[in-house]
């Protein structure tokens, strides 16, 4: 099976923060389980670096655009490095391979494609247009800002003319939307009727000049959807010479979008139509996760609240955060505080997991494993019972529940020991279970803690049915 993995592609008008972070890892924990199903994967991300946010954030700096968004590129893909991230791509939207590919795919819509005049109220920060309807005291509900009123000149997008298709495709489940709360809630603007064809470019003195130009017409430059959006494609070599990736995993594999709850309409309308207007296959799935919140509040840089992926790096290993954010909900808010993230941290992943780690290697050191014979057990159906859920699990994205499940598994193993004696008894059975529990325990916990297992799995050995250890230290996340 072929699997193309995405994120959306954070703005670079500012630096990564925990809700980044959390999309990048979410995403990356599902690439990962789906190698270790020794599936082919293809992971991307990026960064959306054109539009107007960009322009104001490096004026408001007193910086020059371009050197700006460098810069803010440069953090976020940091992060690669920083959390172990496992992308295979991480495209620009300024580079030259995205232009080519947007170039083409405007190319292949341009029979819906029309010039307009466009008249309404637009909020910078999340690049969008709003009717006097949708707003009737005139403020972002996003951002809670002001809404300024433009009047100009666009190339407009025959969204409507798509619409009844990409409804269809919904309910059928042709296209996935996780949760199912939010396909409703999709389908429900679909079924209102109020949505309008697609404004998809702006003045190119308003934007001041940044941006990817209209093909034949200098005076404007291409809004993000149909820049940003692309970068699905174009990271995939889509518009290049080589269209190979974007043959094999696009088009004859399974997609997966993973989003943030406020962009979910672009990604399960707009998205959708503008491939049917190229003729491109749609998405299969898209995975909406929700958002954090810091003890209580929204996260805000006027409340002073924000969490960046350096705050955690200061006192904490990387694998830590991993382990932390993997076991948060999805499909539901949730509250972060330095205080449960500690609790978390030294009850679950240190008392817990790596306890029974190290519990399982002490005893073990002083057997002669030579001696024992690893044949099946009744213990392997019980293992396979946990996998056999963490896999269902996993493939409906509720990661927390996943790894619930193995937490159960842990704690049972460790009330195993005590209650057993093991490291007095040494009894043959009894090493068979806590060795082939720690075996699966290893393997479900390799895409949140990639760096440790993989540490772990070098100092054991399976040969002819045989289990050889060696002796380990203290897990890396110990810090």
């Amino acid at each position: 099976m072929r699997n193309f993995i995405t994120t959306s592609i954070p703005y670079v008008n500012d630096s990564p923060h925990i809700g980044h972070l959390y999309e990048f890892i979410l995403a990356d924990i599902f690439a990962r389980y789906k190698r270790l199903l020794e599936e082919d994967v293809f992971f991307q991300s990026g960064t959306d670096e054109n539009g107007m946010k960009m322009v104001k954030s490096a004026e408001e700096k007193g910086r020059n655009v371009k050197e700006f968004v460098d810069e803010k590129f440069k953090e976020f893909y940091e992060l690669k490095e920083k959390f172990n991230l496992s992308f295979d791509k991480f495209i620009r939207t300024t580079s030259k391979e995205h232009k080519e590919g947007v170039y083409k795919f405007w190319n292949l819509c341009k029979e819906d494609i029309y010039v307009g005049e466009y008249k309404g109220y637009y909020c910078i920060s999340c690049e969008s247009y709003y009717e006097p309807t949708e707003v009737p005291d005139l403020i972002c509900p996003i951002h809670k800002k002001k809404l300024e009123k433009f009047e100009e000149k666009n190339y407009f997008f025959k969204l409507t003319k798509y619409l009844n298709k990409v409804k269809e495709l919904i309910e059928k489940d042709k296209i996935k939307i996780y949760p199912e709360e939010k396909k409703i809630e999709i389908l429900n603007i679909l079924r209102e009727g109020k949505l309008k064809d697609l404004s998809i470019s702006r003045d190119i003195k308003r934007s001041k000049g940044w941006g990817i130009p209209v093909p034949k017409d200098n005076s404007q430059v291409i809004y993000v959807w149909f820049d940003a959006l692309l970068n699905y494609l174009t990271g995939l070599g889509f518009g290049s010479k080589d269209e190979s990736l974007f043959k094999k995993f696009w088009e004859r594999g399974l997609v997966y979008h993973f989003i943030g709850k406020d962009i979910v309409k672009f990604h399960a309308i707009y998205w959708p139509a503008m491939l049917l207007s190229a003729k491109i296959k749609v998405p299969e799935n898209i995975i909406v996760h929700y958002h954090i919140t810091i003890e209580g509040e929204k996260m805000s840089k006027t409340l002073g609240n924000v969490v960046s992926p350096d705050d955690f790096l200061a006192n904490y290993h990387y694998e830590a955060v991993r382990f932390y954010l993997a076991h948060q909900p999805l499909f539901s808010d949730w509250d972060f505080s330095w205080q449960n993230f500690d609790s978390f941290y030294q009850g679950v992943l240190k008392k817990d997991l790596a306890n029974l780690i190290l519990r399982i290697f002490g005893i073990l050191k002083n057997i002669d494993l030579d001696e024992i014979d690893f044949d099946k057990t009744k213990e392997d159906l019980e293992f396979q019972r946990y996998f056999k859920k963490f896999k269902n699990y996993m493939e409906s994205f509720e990661f927390n529940l996943a790894y619930q499940n193995y937490l159960d598994l842990i704690r049972k193993l460790n009330q195993f020991i005590d209650h057993k004696k093991i490291w007095e008894s040494k009894q043959e059975e009894h090493i068979k279970v806590i060795t082939k529990g720690l075996l699966e325990i290893l393997k479900a916990y390799e895409p949140i803690l990639p760096e440790t297992i993989n540490l772990i799995k070098n100092k054991i050995e399976i040969k002819d049915s045989k289990f050889i250890n060696k002796k380990i230290t203290f897990p890396p996340f110990y810090k």
